[in-house]
């Protein structure tokens, strides 16, 4: 096939990027999908002013899934595929994301197009639940000593993607677990919940996901 160059000057390409590769640092998020993090600390209540005294029965399961953490810890085989099969999906199980209405799905393929730079980036999330309003995001096994918030900028860019108003994430590499919001262009993410301390901190964990659910029904 012979296409004249006068033609191919006249083609407008679209540049197709890998979110992964691509969005890896804030900077980058800011500049290339024009988001910005909140500077209201009002601006995600969703996290906050937690209560930390779930029920008996509540407890119990939420520290089976801590000395079940500790015990691929310290054995040093915390990968991608043992956190999100140990942890992550027992968790969501028991609080219910796995039945009607919500959904869970995995490797969702996501396009995300920003129509002033004329590039589109692609990317698969790992865990999607809650009627496309709520991502999970399970850190590559590469990166699994690394901290989760290493993740925030991709997972931002799945949930801008999303075309919902108001989108809730959580990040996690097995030992910490970052939530984030994002309103429009704006964002902020929650401090870091550490199963690497002695309380167990799965039990805050779990109550912003019972909260976050609430926000979807």
């Amino acid at each position: 096939m012979v296409v004249s160059l006068a033609l191919l000057r006249g083609l407008k390409m679209t540049t197709v990027l890998a979110i992964e590769k691509e969005i890896s640092s804030f900077q980058v998020l800011h500049e290339r999908l024009s988001l910005t993090r909140a500077e209201d600390e009002s601006f995600f209540q969703e996290w906050q002013h937690l209560s930390r005294s779930p029920e008996s029965e509540d407890r119990a399961f939420l520290d089976r899934l801590q000395a079940r953490y500790r015990y691929y810890y310290e054995a040093g085989i915390l990968t991608e595929g043992t956190v999100l099969l140990s942890i992550v999906a027992p968790l969501m199980e028991y609080l219910g994301f796995h039945e009607p209405p919500f959904f869970v799905r995995s490797e969702v393929g996501l396009e995300l197009k920003v129509q002033e730079r004329d590039e589109v980036y692609r990317g698969r999330m790992d865990v999607l639940v809650v009627r496309e309003r709520f991502w999970v995001l399970v850190v590559e096994a590469k990166r699994a000593k690394f901290a989760a918030d290493v993740a925030l900028p991709q997972c931002l860019a799945y949930m801008a993607g999303s075309g919902q108003p108001v989108t809730f994430g959580l990040v996690t590499n097995g030992s910490d677990f970052v939530f984030c919001k994002l309103e429009g262009s704006v964002y902020d993410f929650s401090e870091p919940f550490s199963l690497l301390v002695r309380q167990n901190r799965l039990v805050e964990v779990a109550e912003v996901l019972g909260r976050l659910k609430a926000l979807s029904l």
